[in-house]
């Protein structure tokens, strides 16, 4: 899904900008979130064996920001073409047949998307009356993650689609 320069408006700028703009969120969003991480692992290591006393929140602060880097950083590792592809079969296919999937996988990984929206939200919500266990926060918190990965990947697949269909 690697863009390439394209024009045409997206609210008053090119869809180029608009997925540099996605792919920045997402690298800053998960390199913030990954200091979050290996902080927060420090943190529960140093006070577990040097102070000898542990934090009980620290694993589970680790393992939320973990999923939520994870997440975020999904639709950039998308843009820059960073996924597992198995590419050896169809790049020597006659034109007609590669357009052919190439819409079947942009409408498979959208019904994907939408499907993992739709089940994360629904989960999400239901859940929101309950609270973690060591942060005590709700449980809707770190559950979000799910839906708003799938939907940026969304977004950005959507955008990048409407790139190359302008080169």
């Amino acid at each position: 899904m690697q863009t390439g320069g394209c024009s045409g408006g997206v609210i008053g700028s090119t869809p180029s900008v608009w997925l540099r703009r996605l792919e920045r969120i997402s690298a800053w969003g998960a390199c913030i979130l990954l200091i979050i991480n290996v902080g927060d692992i420090i943190l529960g290591v140093f006070c577990r064996y040097v102070l000898k006393s542990s934090l009980i929140w620290t694993e589970e602060a680790a393992r939320f920001s973990l999923v939520w880097m994870v997440m975020i950083a999904a639709s950039g590792a998308a843009l820059r073409g960073d996924h597992m592809v198995i590419d050896f079969v169809v790049p020597h296919l006659p034109a007609p047949l590669r357009r052919l999937i190439e819409w079947g996988r942009l409408l498979l990984a959208l019904l994907l998307f939408s499907l993992m929206i739709y089940i994360g939200s629904v989960n999400a919500l239901q859940m929101r009356g309950m609270k973690t266990i060591a942060l005590g926060i709700p449980k809707t918190v770190p559950l979000l993650s799910v839906p708003v990965g799938f939907l940026l990947l969304m977004t950005v697949t959507i955008i990048a689609w409407l790139c190359r269909g302008r080169e």
